[in-house]
This record gives C-alpha cells, sequence and structure tokens, in this order.
C-alpha cells in the first residue's frame, strides 16, 4: 500500500539534480527533498520513539543535519536511505540521554536517601563520639587517592568543579565518587557500631 509521499516519490534523477544543485549553492533545492521525505522521516522516528514532541523535534534536526552536510552526500544514491540513517542516529543519542537522564535521577535519589539517613544519625554524646571514632578509622583505611579526596571535598570544603580540574575528571564522575564514599563510610561505621 502506498502512502502519499510514496506515489509522490521523486525518481532518482530528480533527487539526484535537487542535490546536486543544493551543493553547488541552491539552497531553493532542498526544498522538494523535505517534501518529499519529512512524512517518511517522521514515520520512521514515531516507530521508534512514540513521543509527540520527539517526532518533529528529531525529524527537524535530522534534515538540518542533512542540510548542513549535503557537501558530504554522493548525488544519485538515496537521500531517503541517508536521512533514515541521520535519523537513525539521532534517536540513539536522544536514548542514550535520556538513560543518563534517568540514571542521574536514579543516583540522586539514593543521594538524598543516604543524606536522609546521615540526618537521621544518632545525635547523643556517647553516640556520636564512637561513631566519629570509627569514621577517622574507616577514612584512615581508605586509599591514598580517596584518603585526599575527602580531606578536599569536607576538610577543604573545595567545590566539586575544582577537584574535577586538579584530578582530571569530569564533575559527574567526582559526584559519582563522592557518593560511592559515603555509601562506603557508612556501611564501615555502621559495622564498627555493631560490633
Amino acid at each position: 500500500m502506498a502512502t502519499h509521499s510514496d506515489t509522490n516519490a521523486p525518481t532518482l534523477e530528480q533527487e539526484t539534480a535537487w542535490v546536486r544543485a543544493l551543493q553547488e549553492g541552491d539552497s531553493k533545492s532542498f526544498e522538494p527533498l523535505v517534501d518529499a521525505h519529512l512524512d517518511h522521516v517522521r514515520a520512521f522516528v514515531a516507530l521508534r520513539i512514540p513521543e509527540p514532541y520527539l517526532i518533529n523535534g528529531i525529524a527537524h534536526e535530522a534534515f538540518i543535519f542533512a542540510f548542513n552536510n549535503i557537501g558530504k552526500f554522493d548525488a544519485g544514491s538515496s537521500f531517503r536511505a541517508w536521512i533514515r540513517a541521520i535519523a537513525h542516529n539521532l534517536i540513539r543519542t536522544e536514548l542514550q540521554r535520556f538513560a543518563r537522564e534517568q540514571k542521574n535521577q536514579l543516583n540522586y535519589a539514593k543521594h538524598q536517601m543516604l543524606a536522609d539517613d546521615l540526618a537521621a544519625a544518632p545525635t547523643s554524646p556517647t553516640q556520636v563520639s564512637p561513631a566519629v571514632d570509627y569514621l577517622k578509622d574507616c577514612i584512615d583505611g581508605l586509599p591514598d587517592k580517596l584518603k585526599q579526596l575527602v580531606k578536599m571535598r569536607y576538610s577543604d570544603e573545595v567545590p566539586v568543579e575544582s577537584i574535577a580540574q586538579q584530578l582530571k575528571r569530569t564533575q559527574t564522575n567526582i559526584w559519582q565518587m563522592l557518593f560511592r564514599l559515603r555509601k562506603q563510610l557508612k556501611q564501615c561505621v555502621e559495622t564498627k557500631l555493631k560490633a
């Protein structure tokens, strides 16, 4: 069953002529390419990401990328296949971004839970003193690089951005390391308190 865009699909010769004209600087030659392939690209994206607000955005980005990189396209080959490959890469990038965002939200939730746990920690002088001593012991048991990180962030109160620059790591990596360190130190103190 042919769709509206398939029945009005340009011939390879027409497409090649539009692409060559575009490569030679005639930006108006891009319009018939968009008209011929927009519905197809939108359908391609919709089948992979059923979020209406993303469908038009990714299709739009695909055509912008194609326009900006038309010099790399081999006139005479399938423009539809090329624009679909571009859309596919944009979809993959969007899905990776979404997965990263979800992971960051999960890490933030874990961090908040840990912060809440630490806020609910014992505060009476008889309970705090051994916990502080145990915390010092646990920190002393860390490898030197991690001890340095704890000292920089919590004793010297160095901002994470500065720590990342000094240690030649990303800020996200430093936040993750600090999150894991706090969790490790909390478990170490709890183990010593139970003993």
